[in-house]
């Protein structure tokens, strides 16, 4: 499978670290990050949290998830700059230096089934504006968006970033679409405590992206390069969730292309700026799901992979998934973000020239199936248990060790 680059949002399986040069600078890295960033997903949350609160986001929830995305992205991230202040390589390359071969069957099932809901979420959110643009049935715009995906996803890499590149853009028309056209009567956020499990749902949004963080900060010269490209991620994507939530006060529907369509008046274009803003996260994901699948069974030739990501996903974006988005977030905050906390102290400590050591599946296995356990209890701080007890069991693990 040809390379499709930072800008289609994933790294080849065979990247190995990147010695040669001075290393990238940020803008040349940012494109997948600014991605993530500026999704449409990002209104769908906020209308959503916005709509669990009956009226506006407590500031709290926000600040709290957004100082736990930076944390996560970055020390992540690190792992993806050069050497020494961090591996030089792509996630895939440095995984069997921290994990063993259990450990890394499981996070690629785990990365597989991540990969196929965001597929379903990003489609079925697109599908539908789609649909709507073109007066066609329900069903048909998701299939015909995911047939779109898929070719893409098979053509040349080069089309992959341009349309990315494209795809950005229009979605962050979209955003200054929702603060001017549709402005909220008031402010979509309020000084109180609480809404912690709205950082859990922030969490759960960088889950997948921050755990493959090094994909995309691989061969960066400095650790300003990275907090540029972490920057560029969260100020976008906090602002979108501030304008979904604005939505929600305005319309009091958290169903983003119903109330896109009933109230600009310019339903056309709105539909049109969605269908065409979620494609270069629907592209990641046939990437990223596709190198997740050939984890598991590398004989699976990569389009096969991404075929099966698209047909699985496409089932998804029909049933319209993408109206389930606090649900599926919070699972991911729970299940993803732990390995996070003991791979970046590991490797932190690698930076202090520690000696390797692979980690443990006991410092993250038992965290993510508590707090998976938690969620599905209802227990809406779930991913912040399932944190802190990685934390605890990785201070165990590393205090064992001196």
């Amino acid at each position: 499978m040809s390379d499709p680059g930072p800008a289609a949002g994933v790294a080849p399986a065979s990247a190995g670290p990147v010695e040669e040069g001075r290393g990238r600078r940020w803008p040349a890295a940012v494109g997948a990050w600014l991605g993530i960033g500026t999704a449409p997903a990002t209104l769908v949350l906020g209308a959503a949290m916005a709509g669990r609160h009956g009226g506006a986001v407590p500031v709290a929830g926000l600040l709290v998830g957004g100082a736990l995305m930076v944390a996560l992205l970055w020390g992540q991230g690190r792992i993806g700059l050069r050497r020494p202040l961090g591996d030089g390589g792509t996630l895939t390359a440095v995984l069997p230096a921290y994990l063993g071969r259990v450990s890394r069957l499981l996070l690629a099932a785990v990365l597989a089934v991540s990969m196929v809901g965001w597929n379903g979420f990003n489609v079925g959110l697109g599908g539908a504006s789609l649909a709507a643009l073109t007066h066609l049935p329900g069903w048909v715009g998701p299939a015909l968006l995911e047939v779109a995906v898929l070719a893409v996803s098979w053509a040349p890499a080069r089309l992959g970033n341009r349309i990315a590149v494209l795809t950005t853009l229009s979605a962050v028309v979209l955003v200054g679409w929702c603060l001017t056209v549709l402005p909220p009567p008031g402010a979509p956020v309020r000084l109180a405590a609480g809404g912690l499990a709205d950082a859990a749902a922030l969490i759960g949004y960088v889950a997948v992206f921050a755990l493959r963080a090094p994909d995309f900060s691989v061969g960066l010269a400095r650790g300003r390069d990275l907090a540029w490209c972490v920057g560029l991620l969260i100020g976008p994507a906090l602002l979108g969730v501030l304008a979904g939530a604005g939505l929600w006060l305005r319309t009091g529907s958290a169903d983003v292309v119903a109330l896109l369509a009933a109230g600009s008046g310019l339903a056309a274009y709105a539909n049109l700026f969605v269908a065409v803003a979620v494609f270069a996260a629907a592209l990641t994901t046939t990437y990223s799901g596709a190198l997740a699948i050939r984890g598991l069974a590398p004989r699976v030739p990569a389009r096969t992979a991404m075929l099966a990501v698209a047909v699985l996903g496409g089932l998804l974006a029909v049933a319209r998934f993408d109206r389930l988005v606090l649900p599926w977030l919070t699972l991911l905050a729970a299940a993803l973000p732990v390995l996070a906390v003991p791979m970046a102290t590991e490797a932190a400590a690698r930076r202090r020239g520690r000696a390797p050591r692979s980690v443990p599946a006991w410092c993250w296995v038992p965290p993510a199936l508590l707090a998976v356990a938690c969620t599905l209890a209802g227990v809406g701080l779930a991913p912040l248990l399932g944190l802190a007890l990685a934390g605890l069991l990785t201070a165990g693990w590393r205090r064992h060790q001196r």
